[in-house]
C-alpha cells in the first residue's frame, strides 16, 4: 500500500512524509529518555556510534540498512548484559 501510495502522491508529499518519519522515531524515544538517565545515555551513544560507523573501516562500505541492523543488534545486547532491568521480586532480567 504505501508503495502504491508513493507512486499517487506528489513528491512533496511524500518529502514530508519521510520527514514524519523521523519525527515519529523521536516521539518514541524521548519520552523514555527523560524518565531514565540509562536510557538516555543510550540514545546518545546509539547516535554516536551511528555517525561512527559511517567511517569505521569494516563496516562503512555495508548498507545502511545493514549498518542500523548490526548496530541495533549489539548496542542493545551490552545494554541488556550492562543494565539489567530487576523484576519485581528485585532479581535482574536481561532487557532494558
Amino acid at each position: 500500500m504505501g508503495v502504491l501510495a508513493g507512486d499517487v502522491l506528489p513528491g512533496r508529499a511524500v518529502s514530508a512524509l519521510s520527514v514524519a518519519l523521523f519525527g515519529m522515531f523521536i516521539a518514541i524515544i524521548i519520552p523514555p529518555a527523560k524518565k531514565n538517565r540509562v536510557i538516555a545515555g543510550l540514545v546518545a551513544i546509539c547516535f554516536a556510534l551511528s555517525a561512527l560507523a559511517q567511517y569505521a573501516p569494516l563496516i562503512k562500505n555495508l548498507s545502511t540498512g545493514t549498518r542500523t541492523i548490526i548496530l541495533t543488534v549489539v548496542i542493545s545486547a551490552a545494554a541488556a548484559v550492562l543494565f539489567p532491568k530487576k523484576d519485581e521480586e528485585g532479581e535482574a532480567r536481561n532487557e532494558v
